[in-house]
């Protein structure tokens, strides 16, 4: 018996694909946040220097805070051990403590203005010793060290243009003395940074009290936060 010929228009099945099964990375930071009265006075001066008519992209209030560490993309299956790294590196190592900001700079220099920022007066040791803290326990998880001396300062806003900077650097000479009421720091906050076309959004993945806060050394009990909020900005971690 011969072979049956196809019918027309059969076509033999094919192969199926592997398909590639790509899994997006969180965009990740370290931050210590402000409190109202503070993130208000912060407000304040944005107000002021916004007046200048530069372009630069200012920073929220809302989404006011001084980064301890960036982390980049972060894959979702790694979240839990970042949190549990610094949950553990946190524990019982530094106390709550007073921060206090002063000083209106910028980056590389306030006569090339690219990043405008307020300096820390009160808390850089606290700050700091917080840096190294979060550092540490991360590079144990293959995150790279920070190489570089830790500047703690918030910022404020990026300059887009070269438009209105000598505007912006007028206004900024005039706030040499400025200072900030001072604020009490009792926890570290890990967020994530979604990247959208009106700026970033951030959203809280866990807490971390500093020891002598309410719940005392209860940090491991209330790393991941119940309260979900989002927070937009004009500028990411």
């Amino acid at each position: 018996m011969g072979a049956r010929r196809p019918r027309a228009g059969y076509r033999p099945a094919r192969s199926p694909r592997r398909l590639a099964v790509v899994v997006a990375g969180i965009r990740c930071f370290v931050a210590v946040d402000v409190d109202e009265v503070l993130r208000a006075r912060l407000g304040d001066l944005i107000g002021l220097l916004r007046g200048s008519g530069a372009d630069v992209k200012w920073v929220e209030p809302q989404s006011l805070h001084v980064t301890l560490k960036f982390l980049g993309d972060v894959a979702p299956a790694d979240i839990p051990g970042v949190t549990g790294a610094i949950r553990s590196a946190l524990a019982g190592k530094v106390p709550p403590f007073e921060l206090g900001l002063t000083a209106v700079g910028a980056f590389p220099s306030v006569s090339r203005p690219r990043v405008i920022w307020v300096g820390v007066s009160v808390g850089r040791d606290k700050l700091s010793q917080l840096v190294t803290l979060v550092d540490e326990s991360l590079a144990a998880l293959g995150f790279s060290r920070e190489t570089r001396p830790y500047s703690p300062h918030l910022t404020l806003g990026r300059a887009r243009s070269q438009r209105n900077l000598d505007e912006l650097r007028a206004a900024m000479s005039g706030l040499g003395d400025w200072a900030g009421p001072r604020a009490t720091v009792d926890r570290v906050t890990f967020y994530s940074s979604t990247l959208k076309p009106s700026g970033p959004v951030y959203v809280p993945l866990a807490e971390f009290p500093l020891s002598g806060s309410e719940g005392g050394g209860g940090a491991a009990d209330r790393g991941v936060v119940t309260r979900a909020r989002a927070r937009e900005s004009s500028l990411d971690g």
